[in-house]
């Protein structure tokens, strides 16, 4: 298809209103009727690997959204097309079975990289702003519009670095991927207000530069400060004065057609259902007022930007770019002491440190919290950094997972139960991934451990020495007890 029709497909697309990530946690959640029109899905959050890495689609899980009485958007987070890496098949595979499934009018990615040649990097990065870069870009573009059969949207991302001289502006990268590949704009109005607090380019000059008639779809989302820093953190209320620039703007975009609301799974239990529903009561009104003029307030204003542009610039090369970047921010190669991007650096680590830990946490419920609580958080940091400093990010929480279990054997900690918990957690992933019913051998009645740790502490007494089996079957890794006499 050409970039004109492409563009012009842009025009047809129908409007889906207002939506929300989906994620279990939010489909339990008790909206009022008419709130949200639409569920945005990350196809790749649903998926697992098996034991020969072959990517799972849960069927029936899809099926079950599918029925949601929402209209259905894939959000993919497999294929950024910021880098030098084109997409693996699989995942090319998994968007386009999801896209036809929920009959998605279109498909978002990230404008991003998350792996260099060699190695995974754990979390996305910004694309190298230069013409080779933007060549590399324009084709993982193509590439996916061939492959995808639907409208492609890219999502304008968080760069937490300075910006460099040599680069092209933030902007202007993005019209020329439009103006070469027709492609739509998923217009991220969080991560345009972090890139102005932190010295990019201000929200008003990115819009002077990109086409506005191709923005399809807007993210708005919550976040905080960290070290003079706005991080893009999906963790809560929408600033105030987020939302006033985003009602200035909206009348300008005259072929939107949708506004989604996003919030990370894991603080939804921390914020509570009545500030989500709040929330999306906020970005119901920005939609619905979208044709009306506002004006921002005095007090509703940012402060002016200042262009924090490095002094040291140089014009990289596309792999080089993702080389040096990647191991940075992973930990594998040292800052350079002459690089005025320590800092931004420093934060890519910390939050790639946090998203590691949260996966393995995740799939660890039990292990994680037992050596907490028995050796403190202190010791745990040293020990997951340890393990850090000796294997590189792995883009699925399964892999992570198993290269931490792998880690502890090796170790060999000598905590009471903790190679208890941790055999009988490897069982629930391994189940998980192949679907084949296991038997965990305790020679204590784990339920007093158990019931502790999920109230997070240890228990007052330790159970009973005895025979004891968890059975383990494939139907949602479901327990059943039963005592060995």
């Amino acid at each position: 298809m050409s970039v004109l029709q492409n563009t012009q497909e842009l025009q047809c697309l129908p409007s889906l209103g207002v939506g929300i990530i989906y994620s279990p946690t939010i489909e339990k959640i008790n909206f009022p009727d008419g709130l949200i029109d639409t569920l945005e899905i990350e196809p790749q959050t649903l998926c697992i690997r098996d034991q020969n890495d072959c990517l799972k689609i849960p069927v029936d899980v899809f099926n079950s959204i599918n029925t949601l009485p929402f209209n259905k958007l894939v959000h993919s987070i497999g294929a950024p097309v910021g880098g030098s890496t084109l997409p693996q098949e699989d995942q090319l595979e998994l968007i386009a079975y999801s896209a036809q499934l929920f009959d998605s009018p279109w498909v978002t990615e990230h404008l991003s990289f998350n792996a260099t040649t060699e190695f995974n990097t754990g979390f996305f990065l910004p694309p190298c702003q230069t013409s080779k870069g933007l060549e590399l870009a324009i084709r993982n573009i193509k590439y996916l519009q061939e492959k995808i059969q639907k409208p492609i949207a890219i999502e304008t991302g968080v760069n937490y670095l300075k910006p460099n001289n040599y680069e092209m502006s933030d902007g202007a990268f993005v019209a020329q991927l439009c103006k070469e590949t027709g492609c739509g704009i998923l217009l991220d109005i969080h991560n345009l207000f972090a890139n102005q607090l932190n010295g990019r380019e201000s929200i008003t000059d990115f819009l002077k530069e990109i086409p506005l008639n191709n923005v399809v779809e807007m993210h708005i989302a919550g976040g905080t400060e960290l070290n003079s820093l706005w991080m893009d953190s999906h963790s809560g209320p929408i600033d105030k004065r987020l939302l006033a620039i985003t009602r200035e703007i909206l009348p300008d975009l005259n072929n939107l057609k949708a506004i989604t609301y996003e919030i990370f799974d894991s603080y939804i239990p921390v914020v509570g259902d009545n500030l989500i529903i709040s929330e999306m009561e906020n970005v119901r009104e920005l939609w619905e007022r979208r044709r009306e003029p506002y004006s921002i307030k005095d007090s509703e204003k940012l402060p002016e930007t200042v262009h924090a542009i490095q002094k040291l610039n140089q014009e990289y090369e596309p792999i080089a770019w993702e080389h040096i970047l990647g191991n940075q921010v992973i930990g594998k190669i040292a800052l350079d002491d002459n690089s005025e991007n320590n800092d931004r650096i420093e934060i890519y680590q910390k939050l790639i440190k946090e998203f590691r830990a949260s996966m393995i946490a995740r799939i660890f419920k039990l292990t994680t919290r037992y050596m907490m609580l028995v050796l403190g958080k202190k010791v745990f940091a040293v020990i997951l950094n340890d393990f850090w400093k000796l294997n590189p990010p792995e883009q699925l929480s399964y892999k992570e997972a198993q290269n931490f279990a792998k880690y502890l054997k090796h170790k060999n900690y000598k905590l009471p139960w903790l190679d208890r918990l941790l055999n009988y957690e490897c069982a629930i992933l391994d189940t998980l991934m192949d679907e084949t019913l296991r038997v965990v051998s305790f020679d204590a009645d784990p339920m007093p451990m158990f019931n502790a740790l999920s109230q997070g502490k240890l228990p007052e007494k330790i159970g009973d020495l005895g025979a004891y089996q968890i059975e383990i079957t494939p139907e949602n890794t479901s327990i059943e007890w039963r005592v060995i006499h």
